[in-house]
């Protein structure tokens, strides 16, 4: 019929220039398929290759910048000159890959400047008995103890003393197990059979420390000590002035301590004695925990070491220094229970007494983590202390 509806649909046509013919660019549509899609996928695709380019650019821009400033020379680091020192030490501790220069270094001068301090606390040498400055020690270079030193670490030292810091030389002393191994006679050995002891078992990491009653560990140490000094240390910090304290300490033997007239106690004294002498003009300060500067210490001193010949006592106030608790004035106190600031404010009038007892000993420095603690001291009438950050 005329108006018959013809049910059969109709095929589509496409042609060339139709909107929704196939495209022949290289990339397979379905017929139907509209053309925005593919125009979104190119768009997306030149905002790709631009986002790469970007980030290529600025990849390129932050590695130019991080070279130049580790090839920078030291003596063009100038973040500021040092705090005017008035006897006082106002001292930061130097991460360890600062000694390198560069960016490090840089980054150190700045907070150094920002924070007016005008000292440098430096580990001259680590508990593993590494040695962090160069020096011609015959006895160290034989040993390895020179093999990790920073190739800049002396002239670091150097620019720092020019622009004023003081430089505070932290020395590991009897905690060493480099020395500990390589030195024969300045070892503690194993009760019973003579083997080298260790501070803990050999599965648990367990370590050599060198023997307080050993004329070879102290001669040796002293001898770091003497290069310490003509590499420009300003003062001397004696770390690890002690016997163990360790699950193995029932186990070590001291050669030399049975028959002797020296108790534990008097060996180390003698000991910062000796230090002292060997440094000259250049003041030594003996490292001690709260606990123990306020207390001593049965296991480590045999007694106390506040009142050695040591012109400064470093007592740490931070509670990582907190072994298990802490006894200021009578009263026991948990990790727990108290913190930082509670700490320095019960104990510093406490130790403020015990100077007035001792003759050699003129003050006290305070090792702290946080600049916070800076108002509690200078309310304690304490201008003296080391910042050692948490994460250095």
């Amino acid at each position: 019929m005329l108006f018959e509806n013809n049910s059969k649909p109709r095929k589509k046509s496409y042609y060339p220039f139709s909107k929704n013919y196939p495209t022949k660019s290289g990339n397979s549509y379905d017929i139907g398929e509209s053309r925005a899609r593919h125009k979104r996928e190119e768009r997306n695709k030149v905002i790709f290759y631009i986002s790469l380019i970007v980030l290529f650019v600025l990849v390129f821009i932050a590695s130019s910048v991080a070279i130049t400033l580790s090839r920078r020379s030291i003596t063009d680091v100038n973040a500021g000159k040092a705090s005017e020192y008035m006897g006082k030490l106002k001292a930061y501790h130097m991460p360890d890959e600062a000694l390198s220069g560069g960016i490090a270094y840089s980054l150190f001068k700045t907070e150094l400047s920002n924070a007016k301090a005008n000292a440098v606390m430096i580990d001259f040498k680590t508990a593993d008995g590494l040695l962090h400055f160069n020096c011609s020690y015959e006895t160290a270079v034989s040993i390895g103890a020179t093999s990790s030193a920073y190739e800049n670490a002396n002239e670091i030292i150097t620019a720092l003393k020019n622009d004023g810091y003081k430089i505070i030389a932290n020395i590991y002393c009897f905690e060493d197990s480099l020395a500990a191994s390589m030195l024969s006679g300045a070892e503690v050995t194993q009760a019973g059979t003579g083997a080298v002891w260790l501070d803990n078992t050999a599965q648990k990491d367990g370590n050599p420390r060198l023997n307080p009653y050993s004329q070879t560990a102290c001669d040796y140490l002293l001898n770091v000590m003497a290069k310490s000094v003509e590499c420009g240390a300003d003062v001397v910090l004696l770390s690890s002035v002690s016997f163990p304290d360790s699950p193995t300490a029932a186990d070590a033997y001291f050669e030399g301590e049975e028959g002797s007239v020296q108790s534990r106690n008097a060996v180390l004294h003698e000991f910062v004695s000796n230090a002292a002498a060997v440094c000259g003009n250049v003041p030594v300060a003996v490292y001690l925990s709260a606990d123990s500067a306020l207390n001593g210490n049965g296991t480590l001193y045999s007694g106390g070491m506040f009142d050695s010949d040591a012109l400064f006592n470093a007592v740490d106030f931070r509670s990582a220094a907190i072994k298990e608790s802490i006894t200021i004035g009578g009263e026991s106190f948990s990790k727990e229970d108290i913190n930082e600031n509670a700490c320095i404010s019960k104990a510093v009038p406490l130790l403020k007494e015990k100077l007035e007892e001792n003759y050699t000993t003129k003050d006290i420095i305070p090792v702290i983590d946080d600049e916070i603690y800076l108002p509690t001291l200078e309310n304690l009438q304490v201008e003296n202390y080391i910042i050692i950050k948490s994460d250095t």
